[in-house]
């Protein structure tokens, strides 16, 4: 699961992602369920844009929106009645540059974990959106993290992961190409991961 995650960054080249101008943004050290997020979709001529949701799913179909998700299962998410749609259609990437994951220790210790790219940089987290329409003056988009079984290097901190994307893959994904599991693991394989215990308890 992901509930927690930092993008700090002050300023992001996108370009890679077929974005031209520079992002600025004031640095978030951390992200929360709820809140706004800033993540590349395709717009409807088929164009890279950057965007705002919020962070917590919610398809047209809901009637709780206490029932909205942070995250989908990768494994299960095109199937799911609450994701399957935007996996179809609407998927993005999620701009980060770090994640958190609790750990327990032997003891029932409590450990944070902040968990990114070694020199720091941009990291892409897979993820899904949706529009919700209050009403007919009122809408508002939404989006989900997606999660993998964690990189045998991360296992001893948790099970699983937020699915994270190379650069070589964002365009794939965001295109809606078939997804498969273990490519999609086969690519992180060399990933530059640094994982830091910043809290004890």
């Amino acid at each position: 699961m992901c509930s927690r995650y930092s993008f700090n960054l002050s300023k992001v080249d996108l370009g890679f992602l077929g974005i031209k101008d520079i992002f600025s943004q004031k640095p978030v050290q951390q992200v929360v369920p709820g809140q706004q997020v800033w993540l590349i979709r395709y717009d409807e001529q088929g164009a890279p844009e950057l965007a705002q949701a919020k962070w917590g799913l919610a398809p047209s179909w809901l009637q709780d929106l206490s029932r909205v998700q942070i995250n989908a299962r990768v494994e299960t998410a095109s199937e799911s009645r609450m994701f399957r749609k935007a996996w179809k259609d609407r998927r993005c990437l999620i701009l980060a540059d770090s994640y958190y994951q609790w750990h327990m220790a032997p003891g029932n210790r409590r450990q944070l974990w902040r968990i990114g790219a070694k020199d720091g940089s941009l990291i892409l987290m897979a993820g899904l959106w949706e529009r919700f329409t209050v009403d007919s003056t009122l809408s508002f988009d939404s989006c989900a993290v997606l999660t993998m079984p964690a990189m045998q290097s991360l296992m001893l901190i948790a099970g699983r992961m937020p699915a994270l994307l190379t650069a070589a893959h964002a365009e794939s994904w965001l295109s809606g190409a078939p997804f498969d599991i273990d490519r999609f693991s086969a690519s992180l394989v060399s990933f530059p991961f640094h994982s830091q215990n910043i809290l004890k308890g």
